[in-house]
């Protein structure tokens, strides 16, 4: 399932994220050269060095916490959707999206390690009246759903982008009316997977074998507004191409409403998961 091996990339970026965090708290991130607070240096680095644009604007969408998230895929069979995103704190990241996948309209939140997916109508009817049903994070769906959430972190994709990828600048392109600086980044997969120093070697190996089902070399493009704030981020492996990108765009950041988990009473048993997708 996409999900999956979308979902593992950015368990890459979480990871190397909160080990750049670490060395910008003892003065060695090369973020700290732009300040999130000086709209001169935020469009002289839009203008400049690629590096300095990506980490400029992780600093913009840490400050912005949350927003609106809009995902679609150039492969129709692939998940996409819509909904709101809380980034505020790297530790806890939490998703509220109504997503179809696969033909099956589903609602998927996810708040901090917990994961849960829901439907309406007959979904609602197929679970006893509940809205929702906790999916262990331990199987394959909960899992990649979990991490689906760290996908639409910000911060993390432009912080990994910033220190590991080889950056270019693409030019100036206008998305759903703005205007915007596109930059792109090409990762590759076993330099990502050799940073995630805090990964058992089991859990080193399966790591990279998801990012490999993409392809040896991942590339990201970002698109920045002049606020330096990402409007657009789209991801593709060198497997498949542009042919299986998925898009996640960002709107209204700052203003996105609190996530919470369901009420306990509205769980339906995890027995009934797949009654979902009946």
């Amino acid at each position: 399932m996409r999900a999956v091996r979308l979902a593992s990339t950015v368990a890459t970026a979480a990871v190397l994220l909160a080990a750049l965090t670490a060395c910008g708290s003892k003065g060695g991130s090369d973020a700290k050269g732009t300040d999130a607070k000086d709209p001169g240096s935020l469009a002289a680095a839009l203008t400049g060095d690629p590096k300095a644009a990506l980490a400029a604007s992780a600093l913009v969408m840490q400050k912005a916490g949350n927003g609106k998230v809009a995902m679609t895929s150039a492969d129709s069979s692939n998940a996409a959707g819509g909904g709101t995103a809380d980034w505020k704190d790297p530790g806890k990241v939490a998703v509220d999206v109504a997503i179809d996948m696969e033909g099956k309209k589903l609602k998927v939140r996810v708040v901090g390690t917990d994961a849960y997916v829901g439907g309406d109508g007959a979904g609602a009817s197929a679970l006893g009246g509940k809205h929702w049903v906790k999916a262990p994070v331990s199987e394959e769906m909960g899992g990649a759903f979990l991490v689906m959430g760290q996908m639409m972190n910000p911060v993390a994709q432009l912080t990994v982008a910033a220190q590991s990828g080889k950056l270019s600048k693409v030019g100036q392109e206008t998305v759903d009316g703005v205007q915007t600086t596109h930059l792109r980044a090409v990762e590759d997969t076993s330099v990502l997977v050799a940073g995630m120093t805090t990964l058992t070697p089991d859990q080193r190996q399966s790591v990279q074998k998801k990012l490999e089902e993409d392809g040896k070399t991942l590339t990201i493009d970002f698109w920045l507004n002049d606020k330096q704030e990402l409007v657009k981020y789209q991801e593709y492996g060198d497997t498949n191409g542009e042919s299986q990108a998925v898009t996640v765009k960002y709107s209204d950041l700052g203003k996105g409403d609190k996530i919470e988990a369901p009420a306990a009473g509205d769980l339906g048993s995890e027995a009934d998961l797949l009654k979902l997708f009946g």
